[in-house]
């Protein structure tokens, strides 16, 4: 797993000033922790002719007395922790406050501090994990609530792109500069949405310099996520396709991420396309979806995959 080179504790606080560290006593990284271990190991699997990273002298055993890999159980864990004497947070100075430490214990908090899967898939996250600790359920069901309510909420309160209808595009059709002066856009912006040369992803942009994401002059580099809620933004009865898809990928993404994953990253734009969809009937949602080509299910596929990111 490559965790040990790529995340770093937020319980072990980073010193002032980094000039203090040298490159074997950077504790407060996993991976400094993780090549201080594999130093102190190393005389050890040169011995035993070993390529594992825990090692230890063993005064007795079945095997007698030498140097043996611990096993994959942790069975090691508890003694030392009994033998330090570490202590629950909470309990009174008696026998009864000693902290119960394993690998299993230490794996399951660091999955319910951070709420991501580690070596293992959302779904095996959720419902071989997190869905065990029964006594935690109430409370995570709670905070997936309130941050439900939150994004829901941020939706309702964000301004929702303006859309064109089928009327509106066939009004163009007889009168394009009745049209451009309504929508107070110029001819030639009208004309070149019309034609499809401004669409992004779910929407047509009818001003890429001047967006709220960038500076004035300067083409917008956001996410076309953001787009549900810029004012540059003009939906149009050809994007409801696409808009019907992401909404639909975005559902169906709930069961292979935990909710509060999911909640944080894709909850705001859910509701925000639940409330463009909302603006047709029944009749023009299953048109598009009759209308819905394999290029629709590439462009949502590449979308949603982040392949069209600026990075």
């Amino acid at each position: 797993m490559d965790i040990a080179f790529t995340a770093i504790t937020d319980w072990i606080s980073v010193p002032d000033e980094s000039a203090a560290l040298s490159s074997r006593d950077e504790l407060h990284t996993a991976f400094g922790v993780y090549m201080l271990l594999h130093e102190l190991t190393a005389s050890s699997r040169r011995v035993t002719g070993s390529s594992r990273l825990m090692l230890a002298y063993c005064a007795n055993g079945p095997e007698g007395r030498g140097i043996r890999a611990q096993g994959a159980a942790g069975g090691w864990v508890h003694p030392w922790s009994l033998h330090h004497g570490l202590r629950q947070d909470s309990a009174p100075d008696t026998a009864t406050g000693l902290l119960d430490v394993s690998l299993v214990r230490l794996r399951m908090t660091y999955l319910e501090l951070h709420q991501k899967p580690v070596a293992h898939t959302e779904h095996t996250l959720v419902n071989d994990y997190l869905g065990r600790n029964r006594g935690n359920l109430a409370d995570y069901q709670r905070v997936v609530a309130a941050a439900l309510d939150e994004q829901v909420a941020t939706a309702r309160a964000l301004p929702l792109i303006e859309s064109l209808s089928a009327s509106d595009i066939a009004q163009s059709q007889r009168d394009p500069v009745a049209l451009a002066s309504r929508l107070a856009l110029s001819h030639s912006t009208v004309r070149r949405m019309l034609q499809g040369k401004l669409d992004t992803v779910m929407n047509a942009c009818i001003d890429n310099d001047h967006g709220p994401h960038s500076e004035p002059g300067q083409p917008c580099r956001a996410s076309f996520m953001l787009c549900l809620s810029c004012p540059c933004a003009r939906a149009l009865p050809r994007h409801l396709p696409t808009q019907i898809l992401v909404f639909e990928r975005l559902a169906e993404r709930r069961n292979a991420m935990t909710p509060l994953t999911w909640t944080t990253r894709f909850a705001l734009p859910h509701a925000q396309l639940a409330d463009l969809l909302a603006r047709h009937d029944d009749t023009e949602l299953d048109a598009a979806r009759a209308a819905t080509t394999p290029e629709h299910h590439d462009l949502v596929a590449r979308f949603l995959n982040r392949e069209l990111d600026l990075r």
